[in-house]
Protein backbone atom coordinates (compact mmCIF):
# COMPACT_ATOMS: atom_id res chain seq x y z
CA UNK A 1 0.00 0.00 0.00
CA UNK A 2 1.29 3.44 -0.88
CA UNK A 3 2.64 5.59 1.90
CA UNK A 4 0.86 8.94 2.08
CA UNK A 5 1.32 12.18 3.97
CA UNK A 6 -2.00 14.00 4.12
CA UNK A 7 -2.20 17.68 5.04
CA UNK A 8 -4.46 20.56 4.10
CA UNK A 9 -3.56 24.16 3.38
CA UNK A 10 -5.61 27.22 4.25
CA UNK A 11 -6.60 30.10 1.95
CA UNK A 12 -8.48 33.34 2.42
CA UNK A 13 -11.13 34.15 -0.18
CA UNK A 14 -11.12 37.95 -0.64
CA UNK A 15 -14.30 38.29 -2.68
CA UNK A 16 -17.74 36.75 -2.55
CA UNK A 17 -18.23 33.56 -4.57
CA UNK A 18 -21.44 31.68 -5.29
CA UNK A 19 -19.67 28.40 -4.60
CA UNK A 20 -16.35 26.83 -3.67
CA UNK A 21 -16.27 25.27 -7.14
CA UNK A 22 -16.43 28.73 -8.71
CA UNK A 23 -13.44 29.80 -6.57
CA UNK A 24 -11.41 26.72 -7.53
CA UNK A 25 -12.06 27.22 -11.25
CA UNK A 26 -11.90 30.99 -11.42
CA UNK A 27 -9.17 31.87 -8.91
CA UNK A 28 -6.99 28.75 -8.82
CA UNK A 29 -7.71 27.62 -12.40
CA UNK A 30 -8.43 23.98 -11.63
CA UNK A 31 -10.17 21.90 -14.28
CA UNK A 32 -13.47 20.10 -13.71
CA UNK A 33 -11.55 16.79 -13.71
CA UNK A 34 -9.13 17.98 -11.03
CA UNK A 35 -11.99 19.18 -8.85
CA UNK A 36 -13.94 15.96 -9.37
CA UNK A 37 -11.01 13.83 -8.17
CA UNK A 38 -10.11 16.10 -5.23
CA UNK A 39 -12.25 14.24 -2.66
CA UNK A 40 -14.07 17.46 -1.80
CA UNK A 41 -17.73 16.62 -1.24
CA UNK A 42 -20.44 17.87 -3.61
CA UNK A 43 -22.04 19.72 -0.72
CA UNK A 44 -18.81 21.57 0.02
CA UNK A 45 -18.23 22.38 -3.65
CA UNK A 46 -21.68 23.96 -3.90
CA UNK A 47 -21.38 25.93 -0.67
CA UNK A 48 -21.50 29.76 -0.74
CA UNK A 49 -18.29 31.67 0.08
CA UNK A 50 -18.61 34.95 1.91
CA UNK A 51 -15.86 37.57 1.51
CA UNK A 52 -12.70 36.79 3.53
CA UNK A 53 -13.78 33.19 4.13
CA UNK A 54 -10.99 30.92 5.31
CA UNK A 55 -10.66 27.79 3.19
CA UNK A 56 -8.88 24.53 3.90
CA UNK A 57 -7.99 22.75 0.66
CA UNK A 58 -6.42 19.30 0.18
CA UNK A 59 -2.69 19.38 -0.47
CA UNK A 60 -3.12 16.72 -3.16
CA UNK A 61 -5.32 19.12 -5.12
CA UNK A 62 -2.99 22.09 -4.71
CA UNK A 63 0.02 20.00 -5.78
CA UNK A 64 -1.72 18.10 -8.57
CA UNK A 65 0.89 16.41 -10.84
CA UNK A 66 3.75 17.47 -8.56
CA UNK A 67 5.99 14.76 -7.07
CA UNK A 68 6.56 14.90 -3.32
CA UNK A 69 10.29 15.36 -2.49
CA UNK A 70 9.97 13.07 0.54
CA UNK A 71 10.87 9.41 -0.07
CA UNK A 72 9.90 6.69 2.40
CA UNK A 73 10.45 3.54 0.34
CA UNK A 74 13.35 1.05 0.17
CA UNK A 75 16.79 2.04 -1.06
CA UNK A 76 17.10 1.99 -4.86
CA UNK A 77 20.28 1.07 -6.72
CA UNK A 78 21.44 3.59 -9.32
CA UNK A 79 22.93 1.54 -12.17
CA UNK A 80 24.03 4.36 -14.43
CA UNK A 81 23.88 8.14 -14.83
CA UNK A 82 24.97 10.42 -17.67
CA UNK A 83 23.76 13.66 -19.27
CA UNK A 84 20.61 11.97 -20.65
CA UNK A 85 19.81 8.92 -18.52
CA UNK A 86 19.44 7.87 -14.92
CA UNK A 87 19.04 4.09 -14.83
CA UNK A 88 17.72 2.37 -11.73
CA UNK A 89 17.26 -1.16 -10.47
CA UNK A 90 13.66 -0.82 -9.32
CA UNK A 91 12.81 -2.92 -6.26
CA UNK A 92 9.81 -5.22 -6.42
CA UNK A 93 6.53 -4.09 -4.84
CA UNK A 94 6.87 -0.34 -5.38
CA UNK A 95 5.18 1.81 -8.00
CA UNK A 96 7.09 3.76 -10.62
CA UNK A 97 5.11 6.96 -10.14
CA UNK A 98 2.63 8.40 -7.62
CA UNK A 99 -1.03 9.02 -8.31
CA UNK A 100 -1.14 12.03 -6.02
CA UNK A 101 1.20 14.30 -4.06
CA UNK A 102 0.67 12.54 -0.74
CA UNK A 103 2.34 9.32 -1.95
CA UNK A 104 5.98 9.15 -0.88
CA UNK A 105 7.22 5.63 -1.68
CA UNK A 106 7.46 5.51 -5.49
CA UNK A 107 10.43 5.58 -7.85
CA UNK A 108 9.79 9.22 -8.76
CA UNK A 109 9.73 10.21 -5.08
CA UNK A 110 13.18 8.64 -4.83
CA UNK A 111 14.30 10.52 -7.93
CA UNK A 112 13.15 13.89 -6.62
CA UNK A 113 14.69 13.32 -3.20
CA UNK A 114 18.09 12.25 -4.58
CA UNK A 115 18.55 14.30 -7.76
CA UNK A 116 18.07 17.93 -8.80
CA UNK A 117 15.29 17.32 -11.35
CA UNK A 118 13.14 20.37 -12.00
CA UNK A 119 10.51 18.48 -14.00
CA UNK A 120 9.42 16.52 -10.92
CA UNK A 121 8.48 19.75 -9.16
CA UNK A 122 6.42 21.27 -11.93
CA UNK A 123 2.75 20.77 -12.73
CA UNK A 124 3.04 19.23 -16.18
CA UNK A 125 -0.16 17.26 -16.59
CA UNK A 126 1.04 13.70 -16.11
CA UNK A 127 2.43 11.63 -13.27
CA UNK A 128 4.97 9.59 -15.26
CA UNK A 129 7.40 12.48 -15.67
CA UNK A 130 10.67 11.28 -17.16
CA UNK A 131 10.04 7.52 -17.06
CA UNK A 132 10.73 5.93 -20.44
CA UNK A 133 8.36 3.00 -19.86
CA UNK A 134 6.40 1.28 -17.12
CA UNK A 135 7.23 -1.69 -14.93
CA UNK A 136 4.46 -3.41 -12.98
CA UNK A 137 4.48 -2.64 -9.27
CA UNK A 138 5.43 -6.26 -8.53
CA UNK A 139 8.23 -6.43 -11.13
CA UNK A 140 11.81 -5.44 -10.32
CA UNK A 141 14.69 -4.45 -12.56
CA UNK A 142 15.92 -1.92 -15.11
CA UNK A 143 13.89 1.29 -15.21
CA UNK A 144 15.13 4.25 -17.24
CA UNK A 145 14.56 7.93 -16.47
CA UNK A 146 15.19 10.68 -19.03
CA UNK A 147 16.43 13.96 -17.55
CA UNK A 148 15.34 16.36 -20.30
CA UNK A 149 11.59 16.72 -20.94
CA UNK A 150 11.90 17.19 -24.70
CA UNK A 151 14.28 14.24 -25.09
CA UNK A 152 11.93 12.18 -22.91
CA UNK A 153 8.97 12.98 -25.14
CA UNK A 154 10.89 12.13 -28.31
CA UNK A 155 12.33 8.86 -26.98
CA UNK A 156 9.06 7.72 -25.42
CA UNK A 157 7.19 8.36 -28.67
CA UNK A 158 9.78 6.32 -30.58
CA UNK A 159 10.34 3.67 -27.90
CA UNK A 160 9.38 0.72 -30.11
CA UNK A 161 12.09 1.77 -32.57
CA UNK A 162 14.90 2.58 -30.11
CA UNK A 163 14.40 -0.40 -27.76
CA UNK A 164 16.61 -3.05 -29.37
CA UNK A 165 16.51 -5.57 -26.53
CA UNK A 166 14.22 -6.11 -23.54
CA UNK A 167 15.35 -9.12 -21.54
CA UNK A 168 13.65 -10.41 -18.40
CA UNK A 169 14.32 -13.21 -15.94
CA UNK A 170 11.53 -15.22 -14.33
CA UNK A 171 11.18 -18.22 -12.06
CA UNK A 172 8.32 -20.40 -13.23
CA UNK A 173 6.59 -23.54 -12.04
CA UNK A 174 7.59 -26.70 -13.92
CA UNK A 175 10.48 -27.76 -16.14
CA UNK A 176 11.04 -25.70 -19.28
CA UNK A 177 12.92 -28.23 -21.39
CA UNK A 178 13.64 -26.16 -24.49
CA UNK A 179 13.36 -22.68 -25.95
CA UNK A 180 9.87 -21.55 -26.95
CA UNK A 181 8.42 -18.82 -29.13
CA UNK A 182 5.05 -17.83 -27.69
CA UNK A 183 2.55 -16.11 -29.96
CA UNK A 184 -0.83 -15.15 -28.50
CA UNK A 185 -3.48 -12.45 -28.68
CA UNK A 186 -4.27 -10.58 -25.47
CA UNK A 187 -7.27 -8.58 -24.32
CA UNK A 188 -8.15 -7.00 -20.97
CA UNK A 189 -10.75 -8.68 -18.77
CA UNK A 190 -12.33 -8.47 -15.32
CA UNK A 191 -13.22 -5.48 -13.17
CA UNK A 192 -11.70 -2.34 -14.73
CA UNK A 193 -9.62 -4.59 -16.99
CA UNK A 194 -7.40 -5.70 -14.11
CA UNK A 195 -6.36 -8.91 -15.89
CA UNK A 196 -5.25 -9.82 -19.38
CA UNK A 197 -6.48 -12.99 -21.06
CA UNK A 198 -5.65 -14.85 -24.26
CA UNK A 199 -8.39 -14.23 -26.81
CA UNK A 200 -8.41 -14.27 -30.60
CA UNK A 201 -9.85 -10.73 -30.74
CA UNK A 202 -6.91 -9.26 -28.80
CA UNK A 203 -3.62 -7.66 -29.84
CA UNK A 204 -0.70 -9.81 -30.93
CA UNK A 205 1.89 -10.64 -28.27
CA UNK A 206 5.14 -12.53 -28.87
CA UNK A 207 7.83 -13.78 -26.49
CA UNK A 208 11.03 -15.79 -26.75
CA UNK A 209 11.55 -18.04 -23.69
CA UNK A 210 14.86 -19.81 -23.03
CA UNK A 211 15.60 -22.17 -20.12
CA UNK A 212 18.61 -21.26 -17.98
CA UNK A 213 18.47 -23.38 -14.83
CA UNK A 214 16.21 -26.10 -13.39
CA UNK A 215 15.81 -26.86 -9.68
CA UNK A 216 14.67 -30.47 -9.75
CA UNK A 217 13.70 -30.78 -6.08
CA UNK A 218 11.49 -27.66 -6.17
CA UNK A 219 10.38 -28.21 -9.79
CA UNK A 220 11.18 -24.62 -10.68
CA UNK A 221 12.81 -23.21 -13.82
CA UNK A 222 14.75 -20.00 -14.24
CA UNK A 223 14.05 -18.68 -17.73
CA UNK A 224 15.21 -15.77 -19.87
CA UNK A 225 12.48 -13.92 -21.75
CA UNK A 226 12.97 -11.68 -24.74
CA UNK A 227 10.03 -9.28 -24.79
CA UNK A 228 8.87 -7.84 -28.07
CA UNK A 229 5.79 -5.63 -27.74
CA UNK A 230 5.49 -4.91 -24.02
CA UNK A 231 1.74 -5.15 -23.44
CA UNK A 232 0.35 -4.92 -19.92
CA UNK A 233 1.11 -8.14 -17.97
CA UNK A 234 2.30 -9.69 -21.24
CA UNK A 235 5.02 -11.95 -19.82
CA UNK A 236 2.90 -13.02 -16.88
CA UNK A 237 -0.18 -14.04 -18.86
CA UNK A 238 1.69 -15.68 -21.75
CA UNK A 239 3.85 -17.84 -19.48
CA UNK A 240 0.78 -18.85 -17.48
CA UNK A 241 -1.12 -19.72 -20.67
CA UNK A 242 1.84 -21.85 -21.81
CA UNK A 243 1.63 -23.86 -18.58
CA UNK A 244 4.53 -22.18 -16.77
CA UNK A 245 3.06 -19.60 -14.36
CA UNK A 246 5.50 -17.29 -12.62
CA UNK A 247 6.08 -18.07 -8.94
CA UNK A 248 4.43 -15.49 -6.69
CA UNK A 249 1.97 -14.21 -9.29
CA UNK A 250 -1.32 -13.36 -7.52
CA UNK A 251 -3.24 -12.97 -10.80
CA UNK A 252 -2.01 -15.69 -13.13
CA UNK A 253 -0.74 -18.51 -10.88
CA UNK A 254 -3.45 -20.72 -9.38
CA UNK A 255 -0.97 -21.96 -6.75
CA UNK A 256 -0.18 -18.47 -5.45
CA UNK A 257 0.19 -18.45 -1.68
CA UNK A 258 0.13 -15.01 -0.07
CA UNK A 259 1.86 -16.25 3.09
CA UNK A 260 4.61 -18.29 1.42
CA UNK A 261 5.36 -16.41 -1.81
CA UNK A 262 7.68 -13.55 -0.94
CA UNK A 263 7.47 -11.75 -4.28
CA UNK A 264 6.56 -12.02 -7.95
CA UNK A 265 9.68 -13.59 -9.45
CA UNK A 266 9.88 -11.42 -12.56
CA UNK A 267 12.87 -9.14 -13.14
CA UNK A 268 13.73 -6.72 -15.98
CA UNK A 269 17.31 -7.91 -16.47
CA UNK A 270 18.59 -5.88 -19.44
CA UNK A 271 17.40 -3.10 -21.75
CA UNK A 272 19.38 -2.02 -24.81
CA UNK A 273 18.60 1.31 -26.51
CA UNK A 274 19.74 2.67 -29.86
CA UNK A 275 19.93 6.46 -29.48
CA UNK A 276 21.57 8.62 -32.16
CA UNK A 277 23.08 5.56 -33.83
CA UNK A 278 24.72 4.32 -30.62
CA UNK A 279 23.50 1.24 -28.76
CA UNK A 280 23.78 1.24 -24.97
CA UNK A 281 22.77 -1.66 -22.71
CA UNK A 282 21.77 -1.34 -19.07
CA UNK A 283 21.74 -4.43 -16.85
CA UNK A 284 20.24 -4.95 -13.36
CA UNK A 285 22.33 -7.80 -11.98
CA UNK A 286 20.70 -7.91 -8.54
CA UNK A 287 17.27 -9.54 -8.32
CA UNK A 288 16.05 -9.72 -4.73
CA UNK A 289 15.26 -13.25 -3.43
CA UNK A 290 15.91 -15.05 -6.76
CA UNK A 291 19.06 -16.78 -5.49
CA UNK A 292 17.39 -17.71 -2.20
CA UNK A 293 14.53 -19.49 -3.95
CA UNK A 294 16.79 -21.39 -6.36
CA UNK A 295 19.59 -22.08 -3.82
CA UNK A 296 22.13 -20.25 -5.99
CA UNK A 297 25.21 -18.36 -4.84
CA UNK A 298 24.97 -15.86 -7.70
CA UNK A 299 22.32 -15.17 -10.29
CA UNK A 300 24.95 -13.92 -12.72
CA UNK A 301 26.68 -17.32 -12.74
CA UNK A 302 23.74 -18.80 -14.63
CA UNK A 303 22.10 -15.76 -16.27
CA UNK A 304 25.06 -14.16 -18.07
Amino acid sequence: MATKLKHNKNFCNLTEKDSLKEFLKGELHFSNKAIKTSYISKVALQSYLAPKSELYLPRDLLNRFHVNPIYTGPEIEVIHEDDIFIVLNKPQAIHGHPMDYSETDTVLNFMRSHFNLQSLGNSRSDYEKGLLYRLDQLTSGVLIYIKDELIHENLRNSFSQIAKEKTYLAIVKGKVKESMDLIDRLVSSGIKGEKMIVNEIGVEATLRVEPIFYHEKKNLSLVKITLNEGHRHQIRVQLSHAGFPIVGDPLYNDDYNEKEDKRLYLHAFQYCLDVNGHTTCFKAEKADLFCDLLDLDSLMDVAS
